[in-house]
């Protein structure tokens, strides 16, 4: 029953193939193309990815500098966005780290904090369902914004919870409570 719910609904977000571009012999997809597109009129630059699916972008945060990575996948209907944050993990602090990414993203709407352990890579991911191969340039906008946000709001406490050997709690109930009072002081501005 869930196998036919899912066939079904990957037809409904699945770009029909005449909706496909080629472009030096390699298949666009239509989403692909308005992220260039999009890019393009906004001067920002980039570097594609040989499959014709993602770029690779470096944007300046109020934290730090961030390479964001855009990827559509036609085949699943995504349109991701990645960013990744410059920081490495050390291996001692993965576990403490780990508890902090899990108090970050619990209650996040939109998008995730994400932790190699492994390596110690550090990334948000952020994502949404493309119908029909279609992307609209809110949903960019909107997408590279959130990781954005999010990174440049968490950041501190990551940093904190690393070098400064803060409580993972403590850390991002700290964060919280800064966003907390802004949205508070937002409200009460926007009421006089």
């Amino acid at each position: 029953m869930m196998r036919t719910f899912l066939t079904a609904l990957r037809g409904v977000f699945r770009r029909p193939a005449a909706a496909q571009r080629r472009k030096e012999g390699i298949i666009m997809s239509a989403a692909y193309e308005k992220l260039i597109q999009h890019l393009n009129e906004h001067d920002i630059r980039y570097l594609t990815g040989s499959d014709n699916r993602s770029i690779c972008a470096d944007f300046r945060g109020e934290v730090d500098t961030y390479r964001i990575v855009a990827m559509v996948d036609p085949d699943d209907g995504l349109f991701q966005v990645f960013g990744n944050s410059p920081v490495y993990v050390p291996e001692g602090c993965r576990p403490a780290l780990a508890e902090t990414l899990v108090r970050a993203n619990y209650g996040l709407k939109v998008g995730k904090f994400e932790m190699d352990f492994g390596t110690g890579d550090l990334r948000f991911q952020a994502s949404q369902l493309l119908p029909y191969d279609t992307l609209e340039d809110q949903t960019i906008e909107r997408l590279i914004g959130t990781t954005m946000a999010m990174l440049n709001l968490y950041l501190p406490a990551i940093l904190s919870v690393i070098y400064g050997n803060e409580l993972p709690k403590d850390a991002v109930g700290c964060v919280e409570a800064g966003r907390r009072g802004a949205d508070e002081t937002d409200r009460g501005e926007a009421a006089q």
